[in-house]
């Protein structure tokens, strides 16, 4: 169920303002809801926007600025979002971010006025459990939340949604020791729920100008938890990735 907001320029209530939109649009809180919220939307409310003026680049921005065609102010912001950085192209540098590969640390140009950039949001999963605590207080309801942000997979076309953030429920379902439909034990198998629902939630959202930042999710099976998660419930180390393993080894 898609919920629309009015356009946001600066901070604001994350809470509040989802309340009131939901109840704008007709809509209403059950048990065992998703509240699916982009994290742009989640940025915004936390102040994360910067003027590119204001940023003074390091000489080692500089440097990577020039290697890679690439705004110096930018640049620099990556060098301070990132965790870690693998490398870069013209135009992109890719990063590490709480546990996901983002181009240019999850640093974004859409949906802001020129001349300035969102920031990925600052504790996501801690803006995902007070979220859900406030739901529970405020509302009564158990609801679980999945902070989503668009994402490019690797050979493929397009964006898909990945969850950079979730509280409320269990975000990953681990099938290991299961019978497949001929009997064999699956041995790897871990489905990634809340991913899933990020990105069934990013289809609505839209990727430009529709301004539908929250999505309610409903009748999805998943279990209903309230325990705290990070990034590591959602996330593997680099040595531990077929990807990037396969990537640095010849």
């Amino acid at each position: 169920m898609p919920i629309k907001t009015e356009m946001k320029k600066n901070r604001f209530d994350l809470f509040e303002t989802i309340v009131q939109s939901i109840e704008r649009d007709g809509e209403q809180i059950c048990d065992n809801d998703i509240m699916v919220i982009s994290s742009k939307f989640v940025a915004m409310s936390q102040g994360s926007v910067v003027e590119l003026d204001t940023v003074r680049p390091s000489e080692k921005a500089l440097k990577m600025a020039e290697k890679f065609n690439m705004e110096p102010r930018l640049v620099e912001l990556v060098l301070q979002q990132a965790d870690y950085i693998f490398n870069g192209i013209e135009g992109f540098i890719l990063a590490v971010k709480d546990g996901v590969i983002a181009p240019n640390a999850g640093i974004d140009r859409s949906n802001v006025p020129q001349g300035f950039v969102i920031l990925h949001p600052r504790d996501a999963f801690k803006v995902a459990q007070t979220l859900r605590e406030k739901f529970l207080v405020d509302t009564g309801k158990r609801v679980g939340i999945v902070i989503t942000d668009s994402r490019l997979m690797p050979l493929r076309i397009g964006t898909i949604g990945i969850a950079v953030a979730v509280a409320g429920f269990e975000p990953v379902e681990d099938l290991r020791g299961k019978e497949d439909l001929f009997g064999n034990i699956l041995k790897v198998t871990l489905k990634a729920n809340a991913d899933c629902i990020a990105t069934a939630a990013n289809m609505i959202m839209g990727e430009s100008n529709e301004s539908i930042p929250l999505v309610i999710v409903r009748n999805f099976n998943v279990r209903m938890s309230e325990k705290k998660f990070s990034w590591k419930d959602l996330a593997v180390i680099g040595d531990q990735c077929i990807y990037v393993r396969g990537l640095r080894e010849e």
